[in-house]
């Protein structure tokens, strides 16, 4: 019996060292699969761009009686339609007609107390409609689009 025990001890060593001698390498190949220390990065955090500079408006008043759809364009280049909406009936009730110019004195419109018009694609921020009386050309009021300061 004790002869059969040693026996066993003994296989039971010899299976030990085999499977050791199978381990061993099998662990050093996948150790070896891993990334290289040179190859970890740590991750840099994203770094905003710098904030770019706030493009200039042009200053719009506001207005009772002139109106623009849109109001404010995105773009300097001409090529926006624009409608004008004006109604003087609720500020000047004694005027039945009104004109409409261009900041340089071009009529756009002559028409009723209230109404609206499409402009051409001519328009472009910091255009100017001037609203007057049509009967008397008296300046009502200014209408100025919005959108960047163009150059």
């Amino acid at each position: 019996m004790f002869e059969s025990l040693v026996h066993r001890l003994a296989n039971h060593e010899n299976t030990m060292k085999a499977s050791a001698l199978i381990l061993l390498p099998l662990a050093f190949t996948l150790a070896a699969c891993g990334p290289a220390p040179s190859d970890q990065t740590t991750p840099v955090a994203e770094t905003a761009a710098p904030a770019a500079a706030p493009v200039p408006q042009v200053v719009v008043a506001p207005t009772k009686m002139i109106h623009a759809e849109p109001a404010a364009l995105a773009v300097c280049k001409p090529g926006a339609v624009v409608t004008l909406k004006w109604d003087v009936r609720k500020e000047k009730p004694e005027l039945t007609t009104v004109k409409i110019y261009t900041e340089s004195g071009k009529l756009f419109t002559h028409s009723g107390a209230s109404g609206s018009q499409a402009t051409g694609n001519w328009v472009k921020p910091g255009s100017v409609f001037v609203l007057k009386s049509g009967v008397d050309d008296t300046e009502l009021e200014r209408l100025t689009i919005g959108g960047p300061v163009c150059p």
